[in-house]
């Protein structure tokens, strides 16, 4: 701020006296009819701003513009033409001359215009060339990533408004608020470009939404870089996502002769933004952002994206209503700005705004167009109070960060601080239960983490309009992974709002800064968007509902993850209480159990006092109802906010089952070896008749665990005695077998490791072990990235679902997303060629090229591709390429996986030949499970007439099948009746197909 003095006073004097007795005139937005066509060869008129031509398709040629402007009267002599978003790398003509290029167009651009005609009151014909995607380096800033130009919009356009501003020869560059929250004023920084040096005052007025004059503040101004105090105090109030008071703030530039040079204005908003403990403090109070991700980008992709996507209402209508009444305060604009009405509405209705580059999976751009580029974005955040959160790049590694940095550091100490992606935050992006991972849990708390987390990409199982699969080319694989091959469209929406509800849930019960999962609106193939029908008529999807209880400031939450009860089980729900608010409350909460119908058969209500900006767990004890079905334990918070005007409920459903003996084996001896005590108290529980396996009456024979042990360490006795017990026509079933990891990610002892937090873990090398079991048939077990916690019937085969409702297999009690297989896939060696050829076609291959003629099986990561050609360059590109893609585009495989890895090849024709002398002559899948159901963790080997039969599985049954073989704890091993069942209906079905 400038010195007071004799000088000063005298120029506040003239000014006053002279009181602004100039004026220069409006801006004049250029919206509206343009002349448009390639090559400058107009063809049509379309409406500016918009999204004029394909966005799928990038053009061969440059995109022309062109509108007869007549230019206003009054006393200026400059004009800047202002393109808010212009792309790309807009050249500006005026009656046909060339007044400028510039590269860009992601963020506003600024072209002075010099021309003879441009004058008060002339005619001029403005023209605006945009290059096309083809043409457009990428070293520029603006250049749209090549993982994102398949599913974005790709094609040229003036997206963002077109503004005239008129001035004198001096202009308001830009204008950069520091507000110090505390001492209640505000230093307003500007710059001005001037041809010359300057000296003059400057005139700062705040304005309230209805045009009253609330502050002024005059300061002498001297060369392009100025400052001037403006004290606040007990005048404005905090700009916050309750209370959003939003003011303008207009600054005029006056020259030393009282001549007004230039005026600008902006919208200004008191609030202070900071990271402290690894929480949000927002105006000096903890703040957790909580809301949805648009991308923007991606949403113009599509016809209705074009159609709604300048359209105020409907966005406000639509995301910014619906969000605000379900108690959200925060929208994360992902990859790139929305047109800036869109900032202007989150500045009025009050939600933070995550303010995001378009840079994804790569920034390969120069640091001298990020210099350029990131300071016009950056200047536009700095008008807008809703941002808060910087975010100027996305999943983006390596060196080129070091080119980010370098360019960010040169520029931020013209700002005041910000709250930046990675510096200060931590993004988030595990895609648990949706497209790319399995449900992991993996953390306990937000002080896992070094830093604050926002949880900002998550819940991905993307669905069209009608509740079919989106675009995204992994969508229908994750649907078969985790509802198996039979869903309608309304189980896809129940699941879709269950993996983003109940995932958010958990990220909000750690304690996390941020949570927002993805995505409300998005292209077709990639993200979809939350809404039934026509867009227009913005009827949502249950997830937007269900989503309450995370957004809601005052909230409740179950933590469960446990879904298979017995009738009238004494359980204890945890039950958060979270108060997000300033004031104690008292906290009144109704925990129902439902029946399928809505029926209330268990009910109780709690009233507990939370202390404002704290989370109470009250443990509530409950009995499961005594009738076994299906039911929806629910906890709503009876006394919600009065601003969330939906309700505020946390649900999970669960299955009340009690094991059924089925009548086969009601009867029978059953062999359990000595030193398997739990499969002995689970079997005698249900008064079966339980035998030593050695006793030649036994009916069948029964393994776990241990018995497996002994296999490991290749006990020939228990081989033997195994081996006798097929030839001599009995069956075994054998549970628990093989390797036992649960995946690279999963903790190890309760020791918490963070791993790749924008991925799943990456396997160094594939390890496998074979094992030789008895009767030819080997068992090799090939370690995968992730384990598995839904499992499915197989396709032609459902007899291990008796007495089971279908998503009994999802989620067993117990483990970190209640996991039912290992992260092991298992392969059945031994097999006569009719099962070798059952167990190949389960994982893709033509059994009929597969007999006929060599046929080869190639197999990368988990991923197969087959040929008929032993070294076929074609077929290992595909492989690569399908792996590539996955890796470059999911930002949860992204280290799971390695498209130049070692590629398996297998010869399964020679395999087939070499397997008619196998003993197994039949091998049925039981099970199946895995990103496209590829993985068979439970089987029936058959050895022929009179032989008995074998079960090998997989699942994680011990210590689920009988009390006191478990472990304490949220994640700890517990009985759960639904892995009962399944053992039961193994051993009966190996007796009906002795």
């Amino acid at each position: 701020m400038k010195i007071f003095n004799t000088t000063w006073l005298f120029f506040v004097t003239l000014f006053s006296m002279a009181q602004a007795n100039e004026k220069l005139p409006d801006d004049l937005n250029l919206n509206g009819k343009w002349e448009m066509g390639y090559n400058q060869h107009y063809t049509k008129q379309v409406n500016v701003p918009g999204t004029h031509n394909d966005p799928t398709v990038i053009p061969d040629q440059s995109l022309w513009y062109k509108k007869e402007i007549t230019l206003p009267k009054g006393q200026w002599n400059r004009v800047t033409l202002e393109l808010k978003g212009a792309r790309f790398r807009p050249e500006v003509f005026v009656d046909g001359i060339s007044l400028g290029a510039q590269e860009g167009g992601m963020a506003p651009l600024f072209f002075p215009l010099k021309h003879k005609n441009i004058k008060p009151g002339g005619n001029i014909t403005l023209e605006i060339a945009l290059a096309s995607l083809h043409d457009v380096p990428e070293s520029d800033a603006s250049y749209i990533p090549i993982a994102d130009q398949w599913r974005s919009n790709v094609s040229s356009s003036l997206w963002d408004d077109v503004v005239l501003h008129f001035h004198k020869d001096v202009r308001i560059d830009r204008i950069i608020p520091f507000i110090n929250y505390d001492d209640q004023n505000a230093e307003i920084k500007f710059e001005l470009n001037s041809p010359k040096s300057i000296s003059g005052l400057a005139k700062v007025v705040v304005f309230d939404k209805d045009g009253n004059q609330l502050l002024t503040s005059i300061s002498p101004i001297e060369g392009n870089r100025n400052s001037m105090m403006l004290d606040y105090k007990d005048k404005l109030k905090s700009w916050s996502s309750d209370d959003p008071n939003l003011y303008t703030l207009r600054l005029s530039v006056f020259s030393e002769k009282d001549e007004l040079l230039d005026v600008s204005e902006m919208n200004f908003g008191i609030k202070n933004f900071e990271v402290k403990n690894k929480k949000f403090l927002f105006n000096n109070k903890p703040f957790t952002v909580r809301g949805v991700t648009v991308v923007w980008p991606r949403w113009m992709r599509t016809d209705e994206g074009r159609e709604l996507g300048y359209d105020t209402q409907w966005f406000y209508e639509n995301i910014i209503k619906r969000t605000k009444d379900l108690g959200g305060n925060y929208l994360r604009f992902h990859l790139g700005l929305p047109p800036e009405r869109f900032l202007d509405l989150c500045d009025e209705h009050g939600l933070i705004v995550q303010y995001e580059w378009s840079f994804f999976h790569g920034m390969p751009a120069s640091e001298e167009s990020l210099l350029l580029q990131y300071k016009n974005w950056l200047d536009l955040a700095m008008r807008h109070p809703s941002v808060a959160l910087i975010h100027p790049y996305n999943e983006t590694y390596g060196k080129q960060l070091d080119t980010a940095w370098s360019a960010l550091n040169k520029l931020v100490k013209d700002y005041p601080s910000l709250v930046m992606e990675e510096r200060d935050v931590i993004h988030v992006h595990k895609y648990w239960w949706s497209l790319f991972e399995n449900l992991g849990l993996y953390y306990d708390s937000y002080d896992n983490f070094p830093k604050a987390i926002v949880v900002d990409e998550f819940g991905g199982n993307y669905l069209d309009a009608d509740g079919n699969f989106g675009g995204y080319p992994k969508v229908k694989e994750a649907f078969l992974r985790f509802l198996g091959r039979m869903h309608s469209a309304q189980e896809r929406l129940d699941f879709q709002s269950k993996a983003n509800v109940k995932v958010a849930e958990y990220w909000r019960r750690m304690g996390a800064a941020g949570v927002s999962p993805f995505c409300a609106l998005g292209s077709h193939e990639d993200g979809s968007h939350w809404f039934i029908g026509p867009l227009k008529e913005g009827n949502p999807k249950p997830v937007w509902e269900e989503l309450t209880p995370v957004f809601s400031p005052q909230s409740v939450s179950l933590e469960i993850w446990d879904r298979n009860y017995t009738p009238n089980q004494s359980i204890e729900l945890p039950v958060y209480l979270i108060n997000d608010e300033a004031e104690n409350s008292d906290f009144k909460v109704n925990i129902t159990i439902q029946n399928e119908e809505g029926v209330v058969v268990n009910q109780k209500v709690i009233t507990t006092r939370v202390n404002g900006f704290e989370t109470v767990i009250e443990k509530v004890g409950f009995r499961t109802p005594s009738t076994v079905g299906r039911y929806t334990i629910n906890a709503t918070l009876l006394n919600p906010p009065n601003e969330v005007k939906y309700p505020v409920y946390s649900a999970w459903d669960i299955n009340v089952l009690q094991a059924n003996v089925p009548d086969n084996i009601a009867s029978v001896k059953i062999g359990v070896p000595n030193n398997e005590p739990e499969l002995k108290a689970f079997l005698k529980e249900l008064n079966l008749d339980v035998t030593g396996a050695e006793d030649n009456e036994a009916d069948v024979i029964i393994t776990s665990l241990n018995t497996w042990e002994k296999i490991v360490e290749n006990n020939l006795a228990v081989k033997q005695m195994l081996s006798q017990a097929i030839e001599s026509g009995k069956s075994v079933v054998m549970l628990d077998v093989g390797d036992r990891s649960l995946g690279k990610g999963y903790p190890k002892e309760g020791n918490i490791v963070l791993g790749n937090l924008q991925g799943s873990e990456k396997l160094k090398e594939t390890r496998s072990s074979k094992y030789d079991l008895f009767a030819g048939v080997s068992l090799q077990f090939t370690e995968v990235v992730e384990s598995e916690s839904h499992i499915h019937p197989a396709k032609e085969n459902n007899s291990l679902w008796d007495h089971l409702p279908k998503d009994a297999g999802w989620l067993w009690n117990g483990y970190r997303g209640g996991l039912v297989v290992p992260a092991h896939d298992m392969e059945v060696s031994g097999l006569n060629s009719n099962a070798f050829i059952k167990q190949w076609v389960e994982k893709g291959a033509d059994n009929t090229q597969l007999i006929s003629k060599p046929y080869y099986a190639y197999e990368l990561d988990g991923y197969y591709e087959f040929s008929f050609e032993k070294n076929d360059s074609k077929t290992k590109s595909k492989l690569r390429d399908k792996v590539r893609f996955l890796m470059e585009d999911a930002p949860a495989l992204a280290t799971s996986l390695d498209p130049n890895g070692r590629i398996e090849i297998r010869n399964l024709h020679d395999e087939f030949k070499q397997a008619k002398s196998g003993r197994a002559v039949n091998f049925i899948p039981l099970v199946e499970c895995g990103k496209g159901l590829t993985r068979t963790p439970a089987a029936l080997i058959q050895f022929g007439e009179n032989k008995g039969q074998l079960v090998v599985s997989q699942l994680l049954t011990s210590g689920r099948l009988a009390d006191g073989f478990g472990k304490e704890g949220l994640y700890g091993i517990r009985t759960d009746e639904a892995s009962k069942q399944l053992v039961l209906n193994m051993i009966s079905y190996t007796l009906k197909n002795n």
